[in-house]
């Protein structure tokens, strides 16, 4: 699963916390943060203003500095954590050996991130579909990104054999689907027992039944012997 080269320069272009300019970089950073927890925790619609403050430690002349409202908040926050967030995953794709090595470990860091911040993940994938435009163009964007890098699958394919033009989007959906299941139901660290199953599905999407089962039997295996190792928690 190769990372388009794009993908390292918007590391690049992504600013860091208080990265580049300084205290106002560093107000602007935890305002942001602390958009998407307040709004992870306590529902997009139900996050103010002050909500954002209590948890970025700000007041409201900073805030104001940075931001028109809660809205702009949010969509910069959005933009700013999912780029993030999804360098991330083509990196961990880029460094494995292979298509379905690729996937799994683009799959394990997303849970990585969700179960160590979950507020911020319910954040990114459940209340974006509620704060509308721009976060949602920014969300299909990344969604975009990340399907053609599973896409990359059709290099190992006979064109005539070939999925639908749709398979890597589908892909996509469906770990964000489960994602956001585990999320919203305040229970993320259940995704790890999905990661099998999810590998099943995106195996067989692109290769059939025989890649499927050997995919889901790879990741079951490398989830009982690395589990702790993976979720620092010991089963």
């Amino acid at each position: 699963m190769a990372m388009p080269a794009r993908a390292s320069a918007a590391r690049k272009d992504a600013v860091a916390p208080g990265e580049n300019d300084g205290a106002a970089g560093d107000v602007r950073e935890r305002a942001m943060e602390g958009a998407l927890v307040a709004c992870g925790e306590l529902g997009y619609r139900e996050t103010s203003v002050r909500a954002i403050l209590e948890q970025s430690g700000g007041h409201r002349a900073q805030f104001y500095k940075h931001f028109q409202s809660k809205e702009d908040c949010f969509a910069r926050a959005y933009a700013t954590w999912i780029e993030r967030l999804c360098v991330s995953l083509l990196e961990a794709a880029a460094t494995a050996p292979g298509w379905e090595a690729g996937v799994r470990e683009a799959i394990v860091r997303l849970f990585q991130f969700v179960t160590a911040r979950p507020a911020i993940g319910r954040a990114l994938f459940v209340e974006v579909q509620i704060a509308g435009e721009p976060a949602l163009a920014r969300h299909d964007a990344v969604v975009e990104r990340l399907a053609a890098a599973v896409d990359s699958a059709r290099a190992e394919i006979d064109p005539a054999e070939a999925p639908p033009e749709a398979t890597g989007a589908f892909v996509v959906g469906g770990v964000e689907s489960c994602v956001a299941e585990a999320l919203g139901a305040g229970d993320p660290d259940r995704l790890w027992d999905a990661l099998p199953e999810l590998m099943h599905f995106a195996a067989g999407s692109y290769f059939g039944k025989e890649a499927a089962e050997a995919a889901f039997e790879r990741a079951g295996e490398m989830l009982e012997r690395e589990r702790a190792r993976l979720t620092g928690v010991e089963r």
